[in-house]
């Protein structure tokens, strides 16, 4: 990473500080009061599956946060530093894997354009931790980093769909040290849901929207299979989870398209393989639930859109498109939920006004522009 660079990457970090820590007002809601719940409880050395619902990855991550603070908003605060933690590795990704400083530039500018984990958050969900470790496994997979499988096997108690990301991985694991921290990272696997099934009878306390009725029991789930179907209306829903912007959706549909159409035609890409083969068991663990979220997409558009980076590179319109797409992403989420986290949608635009500020500055500014790639 080059000095200009990590005063960008600096100042981006700075500006979503701000952003979250100062003029955001975080309010816990829904789902979140059962991760902090279970994060409080923990804290006392309490470890209570059977009152509290959802994974709890992120509850864990908390616990020395509110050992520190006491505070009552602990899996909130921990998740904005999760995705302040993020950026870094937003650049490092593509800058690493198509060997462009630029590229890093771009994987910044996608991430800030990304705006449902760092808003849902607010409300104490956990798709800002999910991305971070979706990151954290895409950058340890190509830089064929040992403890990988512990990222991923942590990753998949915060969201199991972080665990479609294993075939980035896979192929590396061949060592003894390799395969020691694979048998590691399942087995903290295992002992998570051993605990769970010991305390409510169910390896996971957790059921897909539509798999119950009436107000869910934590301390009694239905089966997980009932959380699961065959039928079309889930391959239709990914379509419309990645596509259409009043479902809230994770990135640019302009961006997706570009992505899937460069995995499709760039047969050349290093990653290629292992990049449709994650995202199709993402497409498929999502196309078999009984009811479906964009967010659960989280780790299929991420690598989609890193595919797309070299694409929008090197044309400038391209980019363009994407940046006025975007505003088809951000005004849902405002709508639904920044409204209630941030004073006005001019401050809440902030993160895409910053995304502009660093494509501009890549255009007219930078000394290390390289399209070579692309």
């Amino acid at each position: 990473m080059t000095k200009e660079h990590k005063i960008l990457l600096l100042i981006a970090m700075t500006v979503m500080a701000f952003y979250l820590f100062i003029v955001g007002t975080p309010i816990m809601a829904d789902d979140g009061f059962h991760y902090e719940g279970f994060t409080e409880k923990l804290a006392k050395g309490v470890v209570d599956f059977k009152s509290y619902y959802g994974f709890m990855g992120l509850s864990i991550l908390a616990v020395p946060f509110f050992w520190l603070t006491g505070s009552h908003l602990s899996i909130i605060y921990t998740s904005m530093i999760l995705v302040l933690l993020s950026l870094p590795l937003a650049y490092l990704i593509p800058s690493d894997m198509f060997k462009s400083k630029q590229a890093g530039v771009y994987g910044l500018i996608i991430f800030l354009l990304t705006p449902y984990p760092y808003t849902t958050l607010m409300r104490g969900f956990q798709e800002g931790a999910l991305l971070f470790f979706i990151l954290l496994i895409i950058y340890a997979s190509i830089n064929k980093k040992v403890w990988t499988p512990l990222a991923w096997a942590y990753g998949g108690i915060v969201k199991p769909f972080a665990l479609t990301l294993f075939p980035l991985f896979i192929g590396n694991i061949k060592s003894k040290k390799n395969i020691t921290f694979l048998i590691i990272g399942l087995s903290f696997g295992l002992l998570y849901l051993v605990i769970s099934y010991s305390q409510v009878g169910h390896p996971i306390n957790n059921a897909a929207i539509n798999s119950y009725q009436g107000n869910f029991d934590p301390g009694n789930p239905p089966p997980l299979v009932e959380s699961f179907t065959i039928g079309v209306k889930g391959p239709l829903r990914i379509v419309a989870n990645l596509l259409l912007a009043y479902r809230k959706i994770m990135v640019s549909p302009f961006l997706i398209l570009v992505g899937i159409w460069v995995l499709w035609k760039r047969k050349d890409f290093k990653y290629r393989n292992v990049f449709i083969y994650s995202i199709f068991l993402n497409f498929l663990l999502l196309s078999l639930m009984t009811f479906s979220f964009s967010k659960y997409l989280l780790p299929a558009t991420t690598l989609i859109s890193l595919a797309a980076i070299p694409f929008i590179m090197k044309h400038r319109w391209a980019m363009v498109m994407f940046l006025a797409d975007s505003i088809t992403v951000f005004l849902p989420i405002w709508n639904y939920f920044g409204h209630n986290y941030w004073a006005n949608v001019g401050i809440y635009w902030i993160p895409f006004y910053l995304g502009i500020s660093l494509f501009a500055y890549d255009r007219l500014f930078s000394k290390y522009r390289s399209d070579s790639y692309a």
